[in-house]
């Protein structure tokens, strides 16, 4: 009788935990936004937490998010605008570009088109026209791209109303959420969520600065040596500086190409004031950045990376990193402290 009741016991157990890994994947995006949420809160809650101490928290929060606000209206709009319209510019260039590249590569236009004859590869400059015709595309729009349009508007929403009021109500949700779990590991529980709070919102604060000064050096080296369309390639350097080893060496080859296709010599400046700006960015920012703040090991986030594209594609990419920070916490307090 004992043995059939743990055996029912049992069942019901792995039961629920089956219902609730079910439950969990059909909810992921809402899962997605709420952690989101808890990274952004994280990076932002130190400042908050900071004048706080001079001024009542709710007026603190005022002052932090409208600083914030007022500085992406100032700088990041204009930015953005301009952005825009280089891009669409750039795509008109590149079958230019591309036939330059072909003129410099001694023979290369011959041996790709022996390729696209055997259909091993599509046919490059049908590609070429693809990407030339994609600004227009983008800027006629259709259905689909209105609806992902307004769901990315949606997903930005709802993620700053949940950093907002994480934000707010920060006591009384880290006091209701200890509750869940007993008494006796209350505050191990709450000294665990504060080092993740801590890690996570430092890898945000630490990353951004490293992309900000990455992309900007690169942008204004380029710009003063005479590449083309510089803010494009410094923006695209400081977002693959996101993905460890593979990032940099991407971004190396796409200045390159683009340099090499307005000038032979511009491809090897290029190059030159990249790998420059990556030893200052190395040697100088990095070190002190995660110095003060946190250090993960390129590995850790090149698993996390895959991990998060695998199961939750492009926000599983963006937010795989400060989800491998707070499995390392996890690990770190729970194991790797109490076995040694």
């Amino acid at each position: 009788m004992q043995n059939n009741y743990n055996i029912f016991k049992n069942l019901i157990l792995y039961t629920f935990v089956v219902l609730l890994v079910f439950f969990l994947y059909k909810i992921q995006q809402l899962l997605i936004v709420f952690f989101a949420g808890f990274i952004l809160a994280s990076a932002i809650d130190p400042l908050v937490e900071g004048l706080s101490k001079k001024i009542p928290r709710k007026y603190s929060l005022i002052v932090v998010c409208g600083g914030l606000l007022l500085t992406l209206l100032l700088f990041f709009i204009p930015f953005l605008n301009i952005f825009i319209q280089q891009i669409l510019l750039f795509l008109e260039r590149v079958p230019v570009y591309w036939e330059e590249i072909k003129n410099y590569t001694l023979g290369i236009d011959k041996w790709i088109a022996s390729i696209e004859q055997a259909g091993i590869l599509p046919n490059v400059s049908q590609i070429m026209s693809f990407a030339s015709s994609l600004g227009q595309n983008i800027i006629t729009g259709s259905i689909g791209l209105t609806k992902n349009f307004l769901t990315a508007i949606a997903f930005l929403l709802t993620t700053i109303t949940v950093t907002l009021y994480m934000l707010i109500d920060k006591k009384q949700l880290t006091e209701k959420s200890l509750r869940l779990f007993p008494p006796a590991i209350r505050e191990k529980t709450k000294e665990i969520f504060c080092i993740i709070s801590k890690k996570v919102g430092g890898y945000v604060v630490s990353q951004v600065i490293i992309i900000f000064v990455l992309g900007l050096l690169v942008s204004v080296g380029l710009a003063l040596i005479g590449v083309e369309f510089s803010l494009i390639l410094g923006s695209l350097a400081a977002v693959l500086e996101l993905i460890p080893i593979v990032g940099p060496i991407i971004a190396a080859v796409i200045i390159v190409l683009v340099a090499l296709a307005q000038q032979p010599i511009l491809a090897i400046w290029a190059l030159v004031v990249y790998l420059v700006v990556e030893w200052l960015v190395d040697n100088f920012v990095r070190p002190f950045v995660f110095g003060k703040f946190l250090n993960i090991h390129p590995l850790t986030l090149i698993l996390a990376l895959f991990v998060g594209v695998m199961f939750f594609g492009v926000p599983g990419l963006i937010l795989a990193p400060a989800g491998a920070a707070v499995v390392s916490v996890l690990i770190e307090e729970i194991y790797i402290k109490n076995y040694g």
